[in-house]
């Protein structure tokens, strides 16, 4: 796998402390995977700073490399570099059907490591991964139920050439702080705190099937880690918001505001915000983060200037933004820049 092309996404730190959780374990100093991953060691790895997506699958990929293992020291055994393509070739190989295609992933999952036993279960509605864990240790970290699911979910989508919908997936631990990302991770029906963490697919759906041969594998194996790590453009009235807003931006320059974004849509103004308080959010708050993720994605693909990028994004003067950019990531826009020159 490669380290995959930019995107205008930024990722809670938080997420990052969590994946080197097993590299701690180790005993191994995480500075150098950070700094190789363009991340200042000194920030913060919480819900209140971000990192790019390409920042965070770059440390993916550096963890990865360093411990030889594609769980990153997150389970009891290693996954060793090989490991993902062996499952998915395990999938596409697997049946001439999805479910029969997932049935052959998780058996070969079994195969490869100890701390969970994966059970698939059909009931003529819906097809069902429970993830049981029997490692304690392995099951009470938060990153390792995400991992697999999200994993899961794109190949499966993948197989079925992006068609695939989650009617449901349930979390093993509460809803934990930056628990809104999670909506973005897996756009879908999210319980949080459930007796065990699982993935629901439409049954008739995954009756359907496999629509990818093996000419096309090496490129997916490419973009596995991003695919992993950007968000999944869903049909929630907050992705449509954050799609329209962006498509907006890049066409004409302009960040529309909450009337120009209802008309576009189709509804009022009270309507929409009503609609994306259901989704756990606001206008405000989309537009503000899409700013955040745009400012971030700028600053690593392009030497704009930090004043005209302050007017491109929509603030009255530089001073504004470079407030704005430390308060969403903890160190000013020029610290970004130069750990991106460095790399």
């Amino acid at each position: 796998m490669s380290v995959p092309a930019d995107a205008p996404v930024a990722i809670p730190a938080v997420f990052a402390f969590e994946a080197l959780a097993g590299v701690r374990h180790q005993g191994i100093d995480t500075a150098p995977l950070l700094e190789a991953a363009g991340i200042d060691p000194l920030l913060p790895l919480d819900r209140d700073h971000y990192v790019s997506a390409t920042q965070y699958a770059r440390l993916l990929l550096r963890a990865m490399a360093a411990l030889n293992d594609e769980t990153m020291g997150l389970f009891t055994r290693k996954l060793r570099r090989g490991s993902y393509a062996l499952l998915a070739s395990a999938a596409l190989h697997g049946g001439a059907t999805l479910v029969e295609a997932l049935d052959q992933y998780l058996r070969t999952l079994s195969l490869l490591q100890d701390d969970l036993t994966p059970v698939l279960e059909d009931d003529g509605r819906h097809v069902r991964v429970i993830l049981r864990f029997v490692t304690a240790a392995v099951a009470e970290r938060p990153f390792v139920h995400g991992l697999l699911l999200r994993l899961m979910w794109r190949l499966m989508s993948w197989l079925d050439t992006g068609r695939l919908r989650a009617e449901r997936v349930e979390l093993a631990f509460p809803r934990p702080a930056h628990g809104d990302f999670y909506l973005n991770i897996f756009p879908t029906e999210l319980v949080f705190g459930a007796a065990h963490s699982a993935i629901w697919f439409q049954s008739a759906r995954m009756q359907g099937p496999v629509r990818r041969d093996a000419s096309t594998l090496a490129d997916y194996l490419e973009k596995a880690v991003l695919d992993m790590v950007v968000p999944v453009i869903a049909t929630r009235y907050a992705d449509r918001v954050r799609a329209h807003l962006q498509l907006e931006h890049t066409r004409h320059g302009q960040w529309q505001d909450l009337k120009q974004t209802a008309d576009a849509l189709h509804c009022s103004p009270s309507s929409l915000q009503r609609h994306l308080a259901k989704d756990q959010t606001s206008f405000q708050t989309l537009r503000d983060h899409l700013r955040r993720d745009w400012a971030i994605y700028r600053l690593q693909t392009s030497a704009t200037p930090t004043l005209a990028l302050a007017q491109e994004l929509g603030f009255a003067d530089e001073a504004s933004f470079q407030r704005a950019f430390k308060r969403w990531t903890g160190h000013p826009p020029g610290r970004l820049r130069r750990s991106r020159a460095q790399d």
